[in-house]
């Protein structure tokens, strides 16, 4: 009995002797053995395929949300920083402000400079910020300490353009109310730098060799309406009224006597002081 199990299990042991001479493991099982290894395999190289497609979606994710959290932070700073550079991007209108009669006294003209002196440029830019762009020291925001003020220049250029102009119409006599004041001769200082600085090399033509006025040829401009909702989007809306309660300047007054010394008003109620060694001058109006 013994024996006849054992020639039996010789007998079924025979071609598995002959493949560990051939150094396999197990004939019957070779084939099972191996399909099971390579569906392995396959399962291993497709989850090796799943994750290295996700490596770019992850990267990706990641740079989204960190540009989301810096455009986030720099809204809530007080000023978008990457929308402050776009205003270079505004350099591509074909529009020409060609109003060659804005210096006039006619209703259209007095309409034209009042829509331009509702943007005043005043702006809150976070203190950091302005460290990192190396802008000009500045003061700070009254009511947040961690933010500074600063006017976007075009708008103070503007303003110099609107009071020379006043002066320029005014009715009241030079010897009872002189133009060279300092912040008048401010002005045409303000704006000379500005005209040196942002050199205008677009040529003008002439009918008459004489006056060369004919403008418009490969000549871009700046689109001031998208400046002027930008200044509105970043203004500091407190600007007036800290002004008028804290440093004791009211604009409704100042406006006053614009348009008086613009004579627009009753300039002869106007009043005058001039400080010859400052050149300061103190205007105010008798009451009637």
């Amino acid at each position: 009995m013994d024996r006849h199990s054992s020639d039996t299990g010789a007998k079924l042991l025979v071609a598995e002797v002959n493949d560990l001479e051939h150094d396999t493991l197990c004939s019957r099982c070779e084939k099972s053995i191996t399909g099971e290894t390579s569906l392995g395999s396959w399962y291993l190289k497709l989850l090796l395929v799943f994750l290295l497609c996700q490596v770019p979606i992850l990267g990706l994710s990641f740079l989204a949300f960190h540009a989301f959290q810096r455009n986030t932070n720099a809204t809530i700073q007080g000023i978008d920083q990457q929308d402050y550079f776009t205003l270079e991007s505004y350099n591509s209108t074909e529009k020409l402000y060609d109003i060659v009669d804005a210096a006039d006294r006619s209703p259209e003209a007095d309409a034209f400079w009042h829509e331009l002196q509702k943007t005043d440029g005043i702006v809150a830019v976070r203190s950091e910020w302005a460290k990192e762009k190396a802008l000009p020291d500045t003061v700070s925001h009254p009511d947040d300490p961690a933010s500074k003020i600063y006017q976007i220049n075009v708008f103070h250029a503007l303003h110099c353009l609107y009071r020379i102009r006043n002066r320029l119409t005014s009715n009241i006599p030079l010897e009872k109310w002189p133009r060279n004041d300092i912040h008048t001769m401010h002005c045409v200082d303000h704006i000379r730098n500005d005209l040196m600085c942002h050199a205008d090399i677009s040529l003008s033509g002439s009918d008459e060799y004489v006056s060369f006025n004919s403008h418009g040829y490969n000549q871009k401009c700046r689109d001031l309406g998208a400046l002027q909702r930008w200044a509105k989007r970043h203004s500091w809306a407190g600007y007036k009224d800290y002004l008028e309660g804290v440093v004791g300047y009211d604009f409704n007054d100042a406006e006053r006597v614009n348009m008086a010394t613009a004579g627009k008003g009753h300039w002869n109620k106007a009043q005058s002081t001039l400080d010859k060694d400052t050149g300061k001058i103190e205007l105010w109006f008798e009451e009637d």
